[in-house]
């Protein structure tokens, strides 16, 4: 009878003996045949530790095998270190998250170089997958909010522009490798893979539109490369979709509309006209496609995400057009099941679980009800209007100058306006205040962030002349 050399029951004894089967590996390795099992056994050993959430056990054996043996076949070495590298990938999520994903990028760029395409190709494409996860994983760390976190905490733009460009070499690096293992999955015939690394493509060229899209100085050649980005990223993700069927793997299906709806509806963002439209349209139907399979009661929170950015979409799609000098008002209907979809969202989105997104989507909220208002010209649009100023004020209980300047700057502004346009309605003076006042924060946080960064680049420039003056010297 074989044993399974995965087995639970193996994990405890394996552990404690792994330190007395690598020393007899290390001494008779010339004349033994099996050591290549043997160290296998104790690699699939270090799995189940990490299977039952013990990572630190698993990575402690996987460093015993490469310390301990000497001169390793390369493709048992490959194997041990790709190994490595998911379990410090999964390390990640649990802490140390920077140290843990360069770890995780060592040992798959090891074990690439150690499993060559034309003997290995699944292992070499699984190891460049895991790699190209890794550097998005790199490059997610801060975001927007970590951008706006480092303003805070005093770092010049210089510095912050140096972390968007190694952020920027990660997505290119990560979408390099997810193509050559696009080829080797295709090659091979590995379907679900393929599915698999064409989503996380598509995730990769969705950040990389984000980075790409910032330089201010060349705005029009930006804007291409970021439309550039988001079509590929579209591209990669209805591939996936070939693959990822409602009815085989319906959470994957899920998972990848909803990354759809997000790449369209950034697209329709870029373009304008027809071209918009349809996108929104293509959007919505990626967010509803999604809902389908992510109900309230199997996927509470993967459904309030994408009943957020099914809200966005409507309200897109919804607002008010300028032709001339005149306004064509919102489609009420849309900004009716964005409301909803909102109202849903924050079933599962409380201020006590989950702070940050709730605000945001109060905030998201607060903005349709303005723009459901229209010209505010009757008590339903009052009506309206008052549960806005609520929403942003329950916005504003999580979104503080302190916390975050932009944030609470959008989110005053947008109260401004609330109140601005009850004005016309009811209590003009009073309601005219709230709005001023609500203005002067805002324009409060983004002076206060505009001193900041001016006085960066003075301090910048000072520095440049003192450099300037020393090389005349």
């Amino acid at each position: 009878m074989a044993i399974e050399m995965s087995s639970p029951w193996i994990a405890g004894p394996i552990g404690a003996a792994a330190g007395a089967a690598l020393a007899w590996i290390a001494t008779e390795y010339k004349t033994r045949k099996t050591y290549r099992n043997v160290i296998l056994l104790l690699a699939k050993s270090a799995d189940d530790f990490v299977e039952m959430g013990q990572v630190e056990k698993a990575l402690s054996i996987y460093d015993q095998i490469l310390k301990d043996v000497p001169r390793l076949e390369p493709a048992v070495r490959g194997e041990v270190r790709f190994r490595q590298g998911l379990s410090y990938y999964g390390q990640s999520f649990e802490g140390a998250r920077e140290t843990n994903l360069n770890r995780a990028v060592e040992a798959f760029e090891e074990a690439i170089k150690l499993y060559k395409p034309e003997k290995n190709p699944v292992e070499h494409a699984q190891a460049q997958n895991g790699l190209g996860m890794s550097l998005v994983r790199l490059s997610e760390m801060g975001g927007e909010k970590g951008d706006e976190r480092a303003w805070q905490a005093g770092q010049t733009e210089q510095a912050q522009a140096g972390q968007r460009e190694q952020k920027e070499q990660n997505l290119k690096r990560a979408v390099g490798a997810f193509e050559e293992a696009l080829k080797l999955y295709a090659a091979e015939g590995r379907a679900q893979e393929q599915a698999q690394t064409q989503n996380n493509l598509g995730d990769a060229y969705l950040l990389l539109s984000g980075l790409e899209g910032k330089d201010e100085d060349a705005a029009a050649a930006a804007a291409t490369t970021e439309a550039a980005n988001l079509n590929k990223a579209i591209g990669a993700y209805e591939e996936a979709l070939e693959f990822r069927t409602p009815e085989e793997h319906p959470e994957d299906y899920a998972e990848t509309q909803n990354s759809l709806g997000r790449a369209r509806m950034a697209l329709a963002q870029v373009e304008d006209g027809e071209m918009r439209e349809a996108l929104l349209e293509k959007a919505v139907s990626s967010f509803k496609a999604a809902l389908e399979i992510r109900t309230a009661e199997t996927h509470p929170e993967e459904r309030a995400e994408t009943q957020t950015l099914l809200g966005q979409a409507l309200v897109l799609e919804s607002e008010p057009q300028v032709g001339g000098s005149e306004v064509h008002w919102a489609d009420r209907d849309g900004l009716k099941m964005a409301i909803e979809a909102y109202e849903e969202a924050l079933a599962v989105r409380t201020r006590e679980s989950h702070p940050e997104e709730y605000a945001e989507t109060q905030n998201l909220l607060g903005r349709a009800l303005v723009i459901l208002s229209g010209p505010a010209s009757g008590p339903e649009d009052g009506a309206n209007l008052k549960r806005a100023i609520r929403a942003f004020e329950a916005a504003l209980a999580v979104r503080t100058l302190e916390s975050g300047p932009e944030e609470y700057a959008e989110t005053q502004n947008n109260l401004g306006i609330a109140y601005r346009n009850l004005s016309k309605l009811e209590d003009r003076e009073d309601n005219l205040e709230r709005s001023i006042w609500a203005y002067e924060e805002a324009l409060r946080a983004r002076s206060s962030g505009a001193k900041k960064k001016a006085g960066e680049k003075e301090k910048s420039g000072e520095e440049e002349s003192e450099v300037a003056r020393a090389e005349e010297v």
